[in-house]
């Protein structure tokens, strides 16, 4: 189990350097003319996404809680916005 959570934590820290990596380059206005509740979601996930990633790398119950949360309100987001 603990190769496949690994396995599966390797798009989330992708993930987690693309957003981080806009953060530095654009500040937590990153998204040029997105609402500020937009902006604010993408710095939120920039720190959950490690985190996520670290808690499914470890096995525990909430390592796949937090994932799941993290990828349906950002699809959530996304889908409202555009």
């Amino acid at each position: 189990m603990t190769a496949v959570c690994a396995l599966a934590a390797g798009p989330l820290l992708v993930g987690a350097v693309a957003q981080v990596t806009d953060l530095l380059r654009h500040g937590l206005q990153g998204y040029y003319g997105a609402p500020g509740w937009l902006n604010l979601y993408g710095s939120w996930t920039a720190l959950l996404a490690p985190l996520a990633a670290a808690l499914l790398i470890s096995g525990k119950r909430r390592g796949t809680d937090l994932p799941c949360g993290v990828v349906t309100t950002d699809l959530a987001a996304r889908a409202s916005y555009g």
